[in-house]
């Protein structure tokens, strides 16, 4: 069976639906790229480092034996020094066999390695704690690098400075084109760097290990288009 639909009902249809928006087109216009760069350099107000106890021994459970008394001691020695907000953990326990060459088959003896991580707001007395890591037996001290609680609001500041770069480097090129900046079309966050130690040194020594810090250089990058006339 057929069924007829009113004109009216077709012209009621066409009255209520909404006009068809046109497509967005691109901004085409003349425009300027520039990208900018802001630096904040703030001293470090912490502290990451590695401690490491080795041991070795024919036997693979002698070797952990040992590794495990020396790794308590260390632990032991390092939390007298720490304070509240320190942390202390385990990163890594590796057991390896060790081949001679002779044999290929069976191991002549495994070595041990035991690492832990120190997490210090004690950026002063980063000597004291080395020293004491190593008077506990640590064989493998490393990976020393300072960091900043702040580094997120570091890094906003060092992302304002940038788009104030930008904005200076393409008002130079704007007036020496003969143009002018109408306004800021589209600007992109860059990649987020780690902080850069300005200078931060180590130096081992017989008596208290001096550390020098420096100063942490945060670092962002931004790419901002200005649309000209």
């Amino acid at each position: 069976m057929r069924y007829l639909v009113p004109m009216w009902l077709i012209v009621v249809s066409m009255v209520l639906a909404p006009p068809a928006l046109p497509a967005a087109e691109p901004d085409t216009g003349a425009f300027i790229e520039v990208t900018g760069r802001g630096t904040v350099a703030e001293r470090p107000d912490e502290a990451v480092l590695t401690f490491a106890v080795e041991t070795s021994a024919a036997d693979a459970d002698e070797a952990i034996r040992q590794n495990a008394a020396k790794a308590e001691k260390l632990i032991a020695k390092l939390k007298q020094k720490m304070v509240s907000q320190d942390r202390l953990t385990t990163t890594r326990f590796q057991l390896h066999p060790i081949y001679d060459k002779t044999s290929r088959i069976s191991p002549s003896s495994f070595r041990v390695s035991n690492t832990v991580k120190l997490e210090t707001g004690q950026v002063d007395n980063l000597g004291l704690l080395i020293d004491t890591a190593a008077d506990a037996g640590s064989n493998r001290i490393g990976q020393l690098h300072f960091r900043h609680s702040r580094s997120e609001e570091l890094a906003r500041q060092a992302a304002v400075l940038a788009v104030q770069q930008a904005r200076r480097i393409a008002e130079d090129l704007a007036r020496a084109a003969g143009v002018t900046i109408t306004r800021v079309q589209r600007i992109s966050y860059g990649s987020h760097p780690s902080p850069r130690p300005m200078r931060a040194e180590m130096a081992m020594a017989r008596s208290a290990t001096p550390i020098e810090v420096g100063a942490l250089a945060i670092e962002r990058q931004v790419m901002v288009v200005f649309a000209i006339e």
